[in-house]
Parts: structure tokens; sequence; C-alpha cells
């Protein structure tokens, strides 16, 4: 369309910019020599942050390149290939990663229904009930995402259950906190009660202001003999690590990351708002940073030459907006301008 300035806006979190006060934090671990592969103070501040957060003096933490690469090294150290890895039908893991974990690790995938990637307690004891015979692959460890991939939250209630229900079947639990912050942000409850007991967390940077980076929170190291090997195998431990770890010192400090998701999700409430206004149908409650709605193809066609959406299934009508730290006002009033035909 002639004239018109095509906007990722909306796409996705990863295609925001990275925060300044990451690319001061990135800038200053640039100063000097320092040691390699993560064997240096910033590295060390910058865990040491992280496990105050989630009140688990005890966890090892470890950084990676990309949340997929952080998703990977987490259950493949829990597992060996005659195990399966339980998850959501709608589980990033599952869907937009690959193939990788099962790949990596060996381990199949087995998929548990789930309400916008919520899923019962009841489907563990259905499953691990299976667990014995040598004809079948052995469930270890399920993994969970918070927020959800439809923008979902699990309640600490919710989630503390499921966890009580995990362990009580033998099972570890991991999350994939990719937008942990914003789950946390909303919820307003301590970051240790927004996981539960889980064993260990894929805690997101990238979609929180960082240029790259995820880390690991490992809750239980003695349960993930061998992560940091896997971790250099998979190839995210870079020579020069303080780039990542500088850019997570900086997300956590004075409660910068847990301030970035929430104004995510404050825009994400404010479009979400504007949509119901305009008598569009949300496919999913707007519970965090990421707004699901149902476009008909003329209401689609009015935003699609400005603004490239995602649509998570290509065969319904259900496109997902995602808000994030640099998400303004006037943008999400731009967008629903659009979409009235202001």
């Amino acid at each position: 369309m002639a004239g018109v300035t095509f906007s990722n806006a909306f796409t996705s979190d990863n295609s925001a910019p990275a925060h300044p006060a990451i690319l001061e934090a990135v800038i200053a671990a640039n100063n000097a020599n320092a040691s390699s592969y993560g064997d240096d103070e910033v590295t060390a501040r910058a865990a040491a942050l992280i496990r105050d957060e989630f009140d688990s003096p005890e966890a090892e933490v470890l950084f990676a390149l990309t949340g997929t690469g952080a998703n990977v090294i987490a259950l493949t150290a829990a597992t060996r290939p005659w195990h399966t890895i339980l998850c959501s039908d709608i589980a990033h893991v599952l869907v937009d990663e690959a193939g990788g974990p099962a790949r990596v690790s060996g381990a199949m995938l087995t998929v548990l229904p789930s309400d916008d990637g919520l899923i019962d307690p009841a489907e563990l004891d259905r499953v691990a009930s299976r667990r014995g015979p040598v004809h079948h692959s052995q469930p270890t460890i399920v993994t969970i995402t918070q927020s959800t991939e439809n923008g979902r939250l699990w309640t600490p209630q919710a989630i503390k259950h499921f966890v009580d229900t995990a362990h009580a079947n033998d099972l570890l639990v991991h999350v994939d906190g990719a937008r942990i912050a914003n789950a946390i942000a909303a919820l307003g409850v301590p970051p240790l009660e927004a996981i539960a007991d889980a064993d260990i967390i894929s805690v997101g940077g990238t979609k929180n202001g960082l240029l790259f980076g995820d880390a690991i929170l490992v809750r239980r190291p003695e349960l993930f003999d061998g992560i940091n090997f896997v971790q250099k195998q998979l190839g995210h431990l870079p020579s020069k690590h303080r780039f990542v770890s500088a850019q997570f010192e900086a997300l956590f400090t004075d409660g910068r990351w847990l301030e970035l998701a929430a104004h995510a999700n404050t825009m994400a409430a404010r479009l979400s708002t504007g949509l119901t206004r305009l008598g569009l149908q949300l496919a999913s409650p707007t519970e965090a940073n990421e707004v699901f709605v149902v476009l008909d193809p003329p209401t689609h066609a009015k935003v699609a030459g400005h603004y490239a959406l995602h649509a998570p299934d290509p065969l319904r009508p259900i496109y997902r907006l995602v808000c994030s730290w640099a998400t303004t006002e006037e943008e999400v009033d731009s967008v629903l301008n659009l979409l009235g035909g202001a």
C-alpha cells in the first residue's frame, strides 16, 4: 500500500527494541577484560539477583542465548531417551521449537489437553498411572507455561495444586517463563508464588527488554545432573558470557523486570478494552500482555496493510496482538482507530 508504513508494533514482544538500560549495561561490561565462560563478577551478581527474586538461595542459575535454548537445556537435563515430557496441546516446546526438545533429549513429548494452556491436574494422575511397563515411555517431567501461549495466567492456587499433584506422581516440573515477568506483574504476588514449588524455570529476558538471552533457574540442581554439560554442548555457554548476564543484572536491578512487564500488561488491557468496546470478540481473556481477537476478513483487511498480526492457527480467524515494554498509548489508540474506522 503506497504511502503506508508497515508496523510490527503488535507482532510480538520479540519485535520490541532493547531497553536503554540494557544497552548501557552491555557497554559498561565492555570496559575491561574479564574472565570467560561465566566465571566473572557480572555473572555472579546477576545470578544472585535472580535467586533473591525467586527466594531460592540454593538454586543454580544458568544463562542461555535464547528461550528455546533455555527450555531444551532444562528438559534435556531431566530426561533420558526412554522418558516422555508432558506438555499442553499449545505448548511452545511442542508447537514452536522445531522439535528441539525431542531431538536433543531423545525423549518424546506427550500432549495433554488444556484450556488455553491450563492443564487439569487430573491429567497427571491419568498419564502417570501408565508408568512402569518396559513397552511405554516413562513420564518424567511436565512443562507448563506462565503466562500461557494464549495469554492466560496460572493463579497461585492453581499452579500450587498442579505442581503438588505432579510431585505426588513423581514428576518433575518445568515452567516455561518466557513471559514470567508479565505473569508476576499481573498476579501481584511474590515471584515464588507464581511458580509454586517448580523444580526448574526458564526465566525470560528477550521478551522483556533484552537484546537476547534467557535464564534458567535450577531450583533443585541435584535433580538435573549434567545440566552444565548440556548447556555447553548446545552452544549456550558463550565465551564472552558477561554480555548476556550484564543484561540480566540491569533487568533485575531495582525491580525493572516487573516494571517493564507491568507497562506491557497495562497497554494490553487498554487494547483489549478498546477492542471489546468496538464490538469485537476476544478469543481468550486478556490476563497479561497478549491479546487474542477474532477478526473477520473485512475487519482484518483494515489493519493488514498497516500492522503485521500473527495468526496462531491459520485455519481460524484469530489474531494475536502483543504489547511490550515499549508499546505506547498512541500506538494502541492508533490500531483501535484503524479498526473502528476513525
